[in-house]
């Protein structure tokens, strides 16, 4: 059946229609205005709910997708903007016409040069988050953010590790899966699925950090449906 809710957009900030015919919610549930989904939606309150000011922050996007708003809507606001691509074939910090190379497991941005890391759906894809999340807490200055979503599978205890990158290539560990890439038809492989010990691991991984995880349930927003998490990690230090 249908599902129609209104309400006001995170993304667009216009009144606007949610709207899905059929399941999954994630995936169908579409604002009338800018075509956002529900993940987005959820990041784009939490990115105004906990970061205000980001308009006149340093604020590094980790893979946007061009043809998502709220890409666009950060690139276009902030005056600070980053983007940033990994191309496996390319130096780490080179800059082209297409978009900077930054690989998230080992930047190249200087110690406490950064006020957000923000990415939508990119966590499930790397081969080394333990590295990701260092990286990160280097990277951001005392009190900086790194607000992005990631799927946490429902009833999921112990995150659980599909497929990684060996000096010999791709490890299957489960059955292969892929997502979608801004930057490739070949799309992204999916290395990890997380559970609900990820925020223990978060802590792990960047212990210089607290690790706030929402999950937004509201009709009014047009934020429903499975994988709804944002997670909002703070540098204390």
């Amino acid at each position: 059946m249908p599902v129609v809710t209104r309400g006001r957009c995170p993304v667009c900030r216009k009144r606007s229609v949610f709207r899905a015919n059929g399941q999954p919610l994630r995936a169908k549930l579409r604002c009338s205005n800018c075509d956002s989904i529900p993940r987005e939606r959820a990041f784009a309150w939490a990115l105004d709910t906990f970061a205000p000011n980001w308009r006149d922050l340093v604020l590094h996007e980790c893979s946007p997708a061009p043809s998502r708003e709220v890409s666009a809507r950060m690139q276009r606001e902030c005056r600070r903007y980053v983007g940033t691509q990994y191309w496996p074939d390319r130096t780490p910090g080179e800059v082209r016409e297409d978009g900077r190379c930054e690989n998230l497991e080992a930047l190249t941005f200087e110690d406490g040069s950064i006020d957000l890391h923000c990415h939508l759906d990119v966590m499930e894809h790397v081969n080394r988050p333990d590295l990701c999340f260092s990286e990160m807490q280097r990277t951001l200055r005392p009190g900086g953010m790194m607000i992005f979503t990631t799927p946490v599978y429902e009833g999921k205890v112990v995150t659980e590790r599909r497929a990684e990158y060996t000096p010999d290539g791709i490890r299957y560990l489960a059955e292969a899966e892929y997502h979608g890439n801004p930057i490739s038809d070949q799309g992204a492989l999916v290395t990890f699925h997380y559970g609900s010990d990820l925020p223990e691991w978060i802590s792990r991984w960047a212990p210089d950090c607290s690790v706030n995880m929402t999950v937004l349930n509201d009709p009014h927003t047009g934020v429903l449906g499975k994988f709804r998490e944002v997670f909002v990690v703070t540098r204390m230090m």
